[in-house]
């Protein structure tokens, strides 16, 4: 049973073990909502499982409190219109 930590993240977690990629979200205090730097994070992620050779398998999930909240609505009150669907 080998594990390996992929790469350090600030908005999610990831692990790797016998072929499987755990990627867990993690923003306890927004109940994992969707902020442009989770966003960013879960797609580097996602990029790095798919091109190794060590992962068949990619599990998403979410803590036992919340999936994901949705989008960050606070993040999202600072844009504009434009801003959000661009």
């Amino acid at each position: 049973n080998e594990s390996k930590k992929i790469m350090a993240y600030e908005t999610i977690n990831v692990d790797v073990q016998d072929h499987v990629c755990l990627i867990k979200l993690h923003r306890p205090e927004a109940l994992n909502a969707l902020n442009a730097a989770l966003v960013s994070e879960l797609c580097t992620a996602l990029e790095e499982a798919d091109a190794s050779d060590k992962v068949r398998c990619i599990v998403l999930t979410g803590s036992e409190k919340a999936f994901a909240a949705g989008a960050d609505i606070k993040e999202m009150s600072e844009m504009s219109f434009t801003d959000v669907y661009s």
